[in-house]
């Protein structure tokens, strides 16, 4: 239904893939934002059925604000751009302060926990004997003793700790550089009741959020108070978007010294560390890859804001339980699959023999034998110890990819290669040439699913992560 309403389609047009290109920030969100605003005033005049004239009128009375708030952020930029740090972080402040009304955290009416990741690189499993909470604690964020080890990233600065967390195991591993060894274990934090984290949440995506907006408006027609509280998400969502935006911007170059697409995201951390309203960060990750984007997992950044005696941040370990903790090695883990590899490894040499043999046999097997070479290829690297990058998890990904079109095309396959064998060979057998290669096919795409996952790193199941204890 929200098809028809045209702010809807507008709004999917700012699916967060931002890249500034040749410009600077400023300069960037500022094109950016005018066509944001045109884009609200164009959908307002037009027609919105399901929505509705009174939310559309809302609207149109916040677009003032909008502006400014869209004018405001670029000012920011332009004054650090000039080397006004002060003035820019004033700036700044006023700024957050005067949005603070319409952050948007996690819409539910459940209550609800939640449980995130923790990935560390290196061995930190408790050992016999060992204080648990101790070992637990070297998981937590960088002690205040070490914060020359503390680097810049989007939400933290030189020097400064920051607690990250992950609600996805694989996104937690992209995030923290893809270890090929590495240590995991899981956070508890409370999102609801007096204890909780207040985070300001700006990881919702329009592709996933309008159509929830529908659902919710449809399940709760007859109650006025919740029907209110999802226009008023929405609403809030359309005023903050340039703020989330600002600090979703992907980076050109992560070996520049300076960063320049993580001021504002800075900024925004240091003012919910100076104010006591909020504790943290709910945010969607903004690496620059496929892998990442397909999957629908969040992150959280949680600032330090008080330093108890051991380092450690007396607010976070106070509402925080962490789990017991286990250990991975890529490399190793990727060996469980060599047994499967194996069996690929005979099937792709039965299908060359059947080229060999039978010179029916079609492109199909040619297909079938590429892809099986390409995995077995790609899965031995790893095995052997070369660096799991980008390259080959973005291999496996294609290779993914291909295997699914095989499976989805299979009739249209056996089709065109009974065509090719059939001007060759017009006695041959069709029937049972269909059967041949309708099993070749399904035998193929048996054995690959043991080893080929589409947006995952790899695929195992975790180590029972309980014993949660706050430290």
């Amino acid at each position: 239904m929200y098809k028809g309403d045209l702010l809807f389609q507008r709004l999917l047009k700012y699916d967060f893939n931002l890249y500034r290109s040749s410009l600077d920030v400023p300069s960037y969100l500022d094109n950016h934002f005018k066509k944001y605003i045109k884009d609200i005033e164009e959908a307002l005049a037009g027609n919105n059925p399901f929505i509705g004239v009174d939310f559309c009128s809302k609207v149109s009375d916040n677009l003032t604000l909008i502006r400014d708030i869209c004018n405001k952020i670029v000012e920011v930029g332009n004054i650090y751009r000039d080397g006004r740090i002060k003035d820019a972080y004033e700036t700044a402040y006023k700024l957050f302060s005067s949005i603070e009304p319409y952050f948007l955290s996690s819409f539910s009416w459940k209550k609800r926990e939640g449980d995130y990741y923790r990935i560390r690189q290196g061995d930190f499993r408790i050992k016999p004997k060992e204080d648990s909470k101790q070992k637990k604690a070297e998981l937590f964020h960088i002690k205040g003793n070490k914060r020359n080890l503390i680097g810049a990233y989007r939400y933290s600065i030189h020097g400064f700790p920051c607690l990250y967390l992950t609600s996805g195991f694989e996104l937690g591993w992209f995030e923290s550089g893809m270890p090929k060894q590495f240590s995991y274990c899981r956070m508890n934090i409370e999102e609801t009741g007096e204890n909780a984290l207040r985070l300001i949440d700006i990881s919702n995506r329009p592709m996933n959020l309008l159509p929830n907006i529908q659902m919710w408006v449809l399940n709760i027609k007859d109650d006025v108070d919740k029907r209110k509280n999802v226009y008023k998400y929405f609403m809030n969502y359309i005023i903050t978007y340039p703020l989330a935006a600002a600090c979703s911007i992907k980076v050109k170059d992560r070996g520049e010294k300076f960063v320049e697409e993580y001021v504002i995201p800075q900024m925004l951390m240091h003012w919910i560390r100076e104010n006591g309203g909020y504790d943290g960060i709910k945010y969607k990750s903004s690496l620059n890859t496929t892998l990442v984007e397909g999957m629908g997992a969040i992150n959280v950044a949680l600032p330090v804001k008080k330093f108890r005696g051991d380092g450690l941040c007396e607010s976070l370990t106070s509402k925080i339980s962490v789990s017991d903790i286990a250990y991975l090695d890529v490399n190793e883990d990727f060996k469980k699959y060599k047994q499967y590899l194996q069996d690929i490894e005979e099937f792709k040499n039965e299908l060359l023999n059947k080229r060999i043999r039978d010179n029916y046999c079609g492109g199909y097997a040619l297909k079938l034998i590429d892809i099986c070479q390409y995995i077995n290829t790609t899965y031995y690297s790893i095995i052997n110890g070369e660096y799991l990058n980008n390259v080959l998890l973005h291999q496996i990904d294609c290779i993914a990819d291909f295997i699914s079109t095989i499976r989805e095309n299979k009739n249209s396959i056996i089709e065109k290669n009974i065509d090719e064998v059939r001007g060759k060979y017009p006695k041959i057998n069709e029937s049972e040439l269909q059967n041949e290669i309708s099993v070749d096919i399904d035998r193929f795409c048996e054995l690959v699913r043991k080893v080929v996952y589409k947006h995952t790193a790899f695929s195992f199941s975790k180590e029972k992560l309980d014993n949660f204890e706050k430290i």
